[in-house]
C-alpha cells in the first residue's frame, strides 16, 4: 500500500494490528473489536492488503454446494430484516478477513449480497465468490449459465482480479484437477 494508508494506519494506532494481520495470523477479539471502530475505509485496505499478500489476485467462483473446503470462511449474510446497512456487511466482511487465518479463504454469497455488493466486497478482502452459477433468472434469450459465467467473468475483472471458475478443468497453478 502507498504512503497514505501507510501513515493513516499510523496515526490511527493500528500499526500493531497491521504487523499481525500481515504475519498471516487472525486478529484476536479485542483487536477486531478496535477495528469495529475504526475508520471503514483503512478497515478495507487493510483487509485488502491481507487478501494481496496471502491469496493474490485470484477470485473463485464456485456453486453453493462447493463450500465445503476446510480451509474456507464463509460469511453468513445478515437476515434483510437486521436491516444492516452495505458499509455494516462490508466491515463484517472485512473482520472476517482479518479475525480468519491468511491462508483461509473468504467466501461471499452472489445471491445474498448482490452483485454490485458482492463485487465491492472483493475490495473488502473476500476472495471467493459463490451463489446460483446456472442463472436461473437470467432471460432465456441470454444463453442462460454462459451469459451468468460471462458477466461473473466480467464483475471480477472490472475489480482488477482474475476469475477462476471452480468446476474448470485446470487448477489455478494450471495442473489438471483430479476427482
Amino acid at each position: 500500500m502507498g504512503r497514505v494508508f501507510a501513515r493513516a494506519i499510523e496515526a490511527a494506532g493500528l500499526s500493531e494490528c497491521q504487523a499481525r494481520a500481515l504475519a498471516g495470523v487472525g486478529l484476536d477479539r479485542p483487536e477486531i473489536e478496535r477495528l469495529r471502530r475504526a475508520d471503514l475505509l483503512l478497515v478495507a485496505a487493510l483487509a485488502d492488503q491481507v487478501r494481496a499478500q496471502f491469496r493474490g489476485d485470484e477470485v473463485r467462483i464456485v456453486a453453493r454446494s462447493g463450500l465445503d473446503e476446510p480451509n474456507l470462511a464463509v460469511f453468513d449474510a445478515p437476515a434483510a430484516e437486521d436491516g444492516p446497512t452495505g458499509a455494516d456487511v462490508l466491515r463484517e466482511i472485512a473482520l472476517l478477513r482479518l479475525s480468519t487465518p491468511a491462508k483461509h479463504g473468504v467466501a461471499v454469497s452472489i445471491d445474498a449480497l448482490g452483485l454490485e455488493l458482492a463485487q465491492t466486497a472483493l475490495l473488502f478482502g473476500a476472495d471467493v465468490l459463490f451463489g446460483d452459477l446456472a442463472g436461473k433468472r437470467t432471460l432465456p434469450l441470454l444463453e442462460g449459465p454462459a451469459a451468468r459465467r460471462r458477466e461473473l467473468q466480467g464483475l471480477i475483472e472490472r475489480s482488477g482480479r482474475r476469475p477462476h471458475f471452480a468446476d474448470d478443468t485446470t487448477s489455478p497453478t494450471g495442473a489438471e484437477r483430479r476427482s
